[in-house]
């Protein structure tokens, strides 16, 4: 990915700064943008901010003069039961939705959020009972989790916020994540084979995970064919054995994966599925 490095550097402030998805993107924002870092924890050139329950008038420095705020702030329900699922998840879309209000507000240009292939996995049961081909960010979101819940309202809500019925369009990126880790093999053993080629199939690689993201942010327009700045997009590497498709992501924002899961693990791959220990079949 190019930097040109005459331009100013846009300013991006990136929620959730200290958390897993954050740790993965921070290597190649540094290097783009002027950052402002948000998390509940402290750490260094950090700000310690709750998004959730911190008054509005203290948030509003932290969003004032940004281009572009990357969501990936998360409250971790506090308890297994149904209940406590729903009542946790439903902290992190009223997060979410101060998010949108306060980039609204303060004249933010765009904000890409991290959601999850969650948002849509139940369609995860017809794909391996071979009763579809693909899976679409413009299918029915059917979410079989609260966690999936959530990041589905995280999106209809972005919709909301880009269509420009609360006044001005915002413009709003959903990235559905899906395997952002590698692939261990071990894990899988003892395993049904369809879960392994699964993981195979939502892979993505960390370098592939910063081009969707700096893309997101830095595509001058996003307005769909109605004029809404708004969209969803799968985040995978360009696996083989993918069945979400990233079309949009291609076409939309330039996506270009550089990284193939069957490649990556080939070795594994031979042993876990074809009973070679050398790669050959």
């Amino acid at each position: 990915m190019a930097n040109n490095e005459t331009a100013p550097r846009r300013r991006v402030l990136l929620t959730g700064a200290k958390g897993y998805i954050a740790s993965q993107l921070l290597p190649a924002f540094r290097e783009r943008y002027d950052l402002r870092l948000v998390d509940l924890s402290p750490g260094e050139g950090v700000e310690v901010a709750d998004l959730l329950s911190d008054p509005a008038d203290d948030l509003r420095r932290l969003f004032d003069g940004v281009d572009t705020v990357v969501h990936t702030a998360y409250h971790r329900p506090t308890g297994d039961d149904p209940q406590s699922r729903y009542e946790g998840e439903r902290r992190n879309v009223d997060m979410m939705q101060r998010v949108y209000q306060l980039a609204l507000e303060t004249g933010v240009r765009r904000v890409v959020a991290a959601s999850t292939n969650q948002a849509a996995k139940w369609y995860e049961q017809p794909y391996f009972q071979g009763l579809r081909d693909r899976v679409s960010p413009e299918d029915y979101p059917r979410p079989d989790s609260f966690y999936g819940w959530a990041k589905a309202a995280y999106e209809s809500l972005g919709f909301l916020y880009a269509c420009g019925s609360l006044g001005r369009k915002l413009d709003v990126i959903q990235v559905r994540i899906v395997v952002p880790r590698e692939v261990d093999a071990a894990k899988f053993v003892d395993q049904p084979t369809y879960r392994y080629v699964r993981e195979l199939a939502g892979y993505i690689s960390e370098r592939d995970l910063q081009q969707l993201f700096v893309k997101s942010i830095e595509t001058p327009d996003i307005a769909d064919e109605y004029g809404v700045p708004f969209h969803i997009f799968y985040g995978v590497s360009n696996n083989a054995r993918t069945f979400w498709s990233i079309t949009n992501a291609r076409r939309v924002i330039g996506y270009q994966p550089q990284d193939d899961s069957e490649r990556r693990f080939a070795d594994d791959i031979a042993r876990m599925l074809y009973g070679s220990r050398d790669g050959s079949r």
